[in-house]
């Protein structure tokens, strides 16, 4: 989304249109997922929300911290830059602990917030990969299996969510939306094999579906006992 239209003074993208108008209706599709939940609907929309704003001022504030010299000579180069993927990273650890913190001192339950953030997640991705392809038109078949990957996903937190009160229980599905990605990221256009013809972003997504396939064999049965125990 390359295009770009201005409103007075200002210049925005279509890019950023379509990441606000997404992240708007995944925080309508997280209400929606909390109506039974009324208790705490306000408590996990307003930590989530808290959680985006801190997100996003740590990924665009941490150009001054990763680029230090260019931010100093020229500080209005803050505004239209951001601290790119090293940014992204610091913001998931600032989310990481921000989180933890107050999902502790609020005492909220935390199968409350999993469930709110897988659904905004998957919500706010479905439609803009939708976006995409209005007003891209290309690379249509990549962006049309994410929009699949997404529905099928936010169905299935629908109906099993009863179940996911216990984190382990999200081991499986957590898994299997990784190797979805291995998977569709094959359409990537311009995809660079890495290693065993998988991208840089397979491998990741490959390694993190390990990881939890290690987990789940290791974490004991909800309700049940372990192999060694039932011997």
């Amino acid at each position: 989304m390359s295009d770009a239209f201005q409103i007075g003074p200002f210049l925005l993208k279509m890019s950023m249109l379509a990441v606000v108008v997404s992240l708007s209706l995944g925080f309508v599709a997280i209400s929606a997922q909390l109506t039974h939940s009324r208790e705490w609907k306000s408590a996990v929309i307003e930590l989530l929300s808290h959680a985006l704003v801190l997100a996003f001022l740590v990924w665009k504030f941490s150009y001054i911290l990763f680029d230090f010299s260019k931010a100093l000579e020229n500080p209005s180069s803050i505004l239209y830059f951001s601290g790119g993927e090293n940014g992204t990273m610091l913001a998931v650890v600032a989310v990481v602990v921000f989180l933890t913190k107050t999902v502790r001192k609020k005492a909220i339950p935390v199968h409350l917030v999993a469930l709110a953030m897988a659904t905004g997640f998957l919500a706010a991705t479905g439609v803009y990969q939708l976006l995409t392809v209005v007003f891209e038109q290309s690379s249509m078949w990549y962006h049309v299996q994410q929009i699949a990957i997404c529905a099928f996903f936010i169905w299935w937190l629908q109906r099993a969510k009863e179940g996911l009160i216990h984190l382990a229980a999200w081991l499986a599905p957590v898994m299997w939306f990784a190797i979805s990605q291995v998977y569709v990221h094959f359409f990537v256009p311009n995809r660079e094999a890495v290693f065993a013809g998988l991208s840089g972003d397979q491998l990741m997504y490959y390694a993190f579906a390990l990881l939890l396939l290690f987990l789940s064999r290791r974490v004991k049965p909800i309700g049940g006992a372990t192999d060694e125990e039932a011997s």
